[in-house]
């Protein structure tokens, strides 16, 4: 049996395209981790959460605490300090009474968090207040959560002392499912103390271990296993043969059976395992050894294993889910005679079951469809990292037993099928059907549209380049932008200025100096007053935090002066620039992502374009044409490069509406030259007259310039893709070469190896980043 189970593994395991396929799966379950936990505007990014988790590795649950809500303080107080200059920015007396009312509301807060403010001190692990903020407020609630443990196993004791010193729980009261709930819960979790309880961010360890994307490749897996283990032996009607040997039927049906347990269990710890490791990576961890409940997610747990063992406990479990589910699909499988009836058996048991836990809410008294089911089984951390009894007939019943009798049962029912249908031995062949071909291709006259079709539509290259592109489009459009009082302030008084100056701006820019003048000379009064005596420290800082609140502001109207300035000096016009330099990716967080996504799936997409000729042996008679193999080629070559063009403008157009709903993008029909930081020139891009040429552009010109500079690019890595294919002659030499140079050096990049820049795309996608800055 084992020597059989042993054959089968190495019949499906040894097939070229099954570890292709397993390890295609592997690799989007990698690209999706990193692809879902990249930075945005207001979103923090792994490499925040690794910096927090360095702090406190050392430290004492007492320390954590007190580091974690000084952090919250700091991040709190600056918030405040950022409304009121909010408030203050309106320029209006609404303003100004709301921002006095805030101060009188908190006194003190916005004289000792102002300094912190203005220097930027208390970016401790992001660049931005909106992810420092966001990233303190979860962290804070996460440790507020373990810290109050011992208070939340106390509650439900006291609950349910409570309950039973009630009268009316006493009498018939006493037989209700709320009651029997109380008890149970007590009773559950009696035996649970503080003792290990040790705080760690919960980021890394439910980022790995509750992964939706894992979940749906490990089913993927169990289909294409199943597909070989069943479907093509039906397909070759080998089960004729194999029925007949001295193994016999039911060895034979156990054999396959126990190969796809080992499968199912090998999977989940491969794409768990690579999981852990990413996160164990990008973030890091805490102690595993501590109590499961330390983790904030999984506070409810009534289970009393360490953070390692739930790990452990969770993959095998998902690794027998899958084995069930498998077996279940072995009996659709051997069941059906054609191959859709056998895939979409599962296909629709699959569906139903993520309908149903989808629709069907968790309070729903329906609530047992919703969790026991395929798609809520998968998903451990509802019955080991959370706490909860289905009302059965009015008793309360552990969700976490009644998981394990839905497993038992979804095993069972798959295996005896499976066995049973095997035995009796009816469909062991799939039914021989003719259908009618309703392929799109028709021959074209045209060697282009010919080749476009090949390369598009049989090689399925426009499948994978919508992919891409829309995950490039959707990062951008979901990037939120968010100005800061100072910007917002900056943005208001510019497109009032925005053209030629005149005498009424030049006297809305002179007011404004007045007015910081007067604020600065004010402050200088009040040292003096300090210094001499007069007043008390403390009424100084007091009298000065309105003075403060105008001050604050002094740094953007610098950016406006200096506009002023030079127009006053050179000519040219006002133009709001923040909007072009986040455009150009002089400010935020640059184009790496965007770009190496769209460069995986230029790989991804044409590394077959001309090997498919080879690997079907058709060079020889293109060879033999008219058009001959250069026509082919370059052909090819032109569909590859349009199209790379043309996927390079998705994220460039959705990055450009983005910005300009929160920037506007005012003013393209002026000079790039008045633009602020281009108004000395722009340097490192060629000879003088071309920097000079291009200084003399529209606004509207070099934006056309950049983003078919971009389109050139990635024009030409398809090229570059594209000749690898014709050199190498075969798909997985061109893939391998063609992710070393083009992918590899942008993946070092994010890993923090700077010099990997030198050999990457990059610095030629991104040229107008080094151009200037604000």
């Amino acid at each position: 049996m084992i020597r059989l189970t042993a054959f089968e593994l190495e019949k499906i395991w040894g097939k070229k395209r099954f570890l292709l396929s397993c390890l295609l799966l592997l690799a989007l379950d990698l690209f999706l981790l990193w692809y879902t936990n990249l930075p945005g505007e207001d979103r923090a990014g792994t490499e925040a959460y690794k910096a927090f988790q360095r702090e406190i590795a050392d430290m004492t649950e007492q320390e954590k605490g007190v580091f974690i809500t000084g952090m919250k303080e700091t991040i709190d107080g600056v918030s405040f300090v950022q409304e009121v200059l909010m408030l203050q920015g309106m320029s209006n007396e609404m303003g100004d009474t709301l921002a006095l009312q805030a101060l009188e509301g908190a006194p003190g807060v916005f004289e000792a968090y102002y300094e912190s403010y203005q220097s930027g001190g208390y970016l401790k692990l992001t660049d931005s207040l909106w992810k420092e903020q966001r990233l303190a407020e979860e962290l804070y609630e996460e440790w507020e959560k373990s810290a109050g443990y011992g208070e939340y196993l106390q509650s439900i004791q006291e609950e349910a002392d409570r309950l039973g010193g009630i009268g009316i729980f006493g009498g018939a009261g006493q037989e209700s499912f709320s009651s029997r709930n109380i008890r149970k819960s007590a009773g559950d979790y009696a035996g649970l103390t503080v003792d290990n309880i040790r705080w760690m961010p919960e980021k890394a360890v439910t980022g790995a271990m509750e992964n939706a994307w894992a979940d749906i490749f490990l089913l993927l897996s169990v289909f294409f296993f199943v597909g070989c283990l069943i479907v093509e032996e039906k397909e070759k009607r080998l089960f004729y043969i194999t029925r007949s040997t001295r193994w016999g039927i039911g060895k034979s049906i156990g054999a396959k059976l126990a190969a796809l347990f080992v499968h199912c269990g090998v999977m989940a710890a491969l794409l768990y395992g690579a999981n852990l490791l990413y996160f164990g990576f990008a973030v890091g961890y805490g102690d595993f050894g501590a109590a499961v409940q330390s983790v904030a997610a999984w506070r409810e747990s009534c289970l009393r294993v360490s953070i390692g063992e739930y790990i452990v406990l969770s993959v095998i479990t998902k690794g027998i889910v899958l084995f069930g589910f498998g077996a279940v699909l072995t009996a659709f499988c051997m069941k059906a005679d054609t191959v859709f009836l056998s895939y979409g058996a599962g296909i629709l048991f699959c569906g139903a079951s993520y309908v149903l836990y989808t629709v069907i809410p968790g309070a729903s008294r329906w609530n047992m469809l919703k969790y026991l089911n395929l798609m809520g089984i998968l998903k451990t951390e509802h019955f080991y990292g959370a706490y909860l009894n289905f009302d059965v007939f009015g008793y309360p019943v552990s969700c976490m037993v009644s998981t394990w009798i839905a497993i038992a049962v979804l095993t069972a029912a798959g295996i005896s099928g499976s066995v049973l249908l095997y035995v009796k031995g009816e469909r062991l062949a799939l039914r021989d059907r003719h259908r009618r071909s309703f392929s799109l291709f028709r021959p074209h006259s045209s060697l282009l549209r010919h080749e476009c079709y090949k390369i598009m539509i049989a090689n399925r290259a426009a499948l994978v380049l919508l992919a891409f592109g829309f995950l490039a489009g959707y990062r951008e459009w979901e990037h939120s932008y968010h100005p800061s009082a100072q910007e917002a302030y900056y943005q208001d008084i510019m497109l009032r200025l925005e053209g030629e100056l005149t005498e009424e701006k030049e006297q809305l820019i002179l007011s404004e100096q007045a007015r910081y003048q007067e604020a600065f000379d004010r402050i200088s009064q009040i040292d003096r007053m300090v210094s001499d005596g007069e007043i008390s420290e403390r009424t100084g800082e007091e009298r000065k935090a309105e003075c403060y609140t105008v001050t604050a502001f002094y740094p953007s109207f610098m950016r406006v002066w200096e506009q002023y300035r030079q127009i006053c000096e050179d000519g040219g016009h006002f133009i709001y620039d923040t909007g072009y330099l986040f455009l150009f990716g002089i400010k935020g967080e640059g184009f790496l992502a965007d770009l190496l996504l769209l460069v995986c799936g230029i790989v991804l997409a044409f590394g077959n374009a001309a090997a498919m000729e080879d690997t079907t042996g058709t060079w020889n008679l293109l060879k033999s044409t008219r058009k001959g193999k250069g026509k082919v080629l370059l052909c090819k070559g032109i569909i590859c490069g349009l199209t790379a063009a043309l996927l390079s403008l998705v994220p460039f157009v959705c990055r450009a509406v983005r910005i300009g709903m929160v920037f506007p993008l005012r003013g393209s029909g002026f000079l790039v030259r008045d633009i602020p930081c281009f108004r000395q020139g722009i340097s490192g891009i060629g000879t003088w007259w071309c920097e000079k040429s291009i200084c003399m552009l529209p606004v509207w010109g070099f934006v056309l310039l950049y983003a078919l500079s971009q389109a050139a690019v990635l024009a030409g890595a398809a090229l570059a893709v594209l000749g690898l294919s014709a050199w190498r002659r075969e798909p997985l030499g061109t893939y391998f070469l063609a992710a070393l140079l083009l992918v590899v050096p942008l993946v070092l990049m994010f890993l923090g190896f700077s010099v990997a820049e030198k050999f990457s795309l990059y610095p030629l996608y991104s040229w107008t980043a080094g151009l200037g800055g604000p």
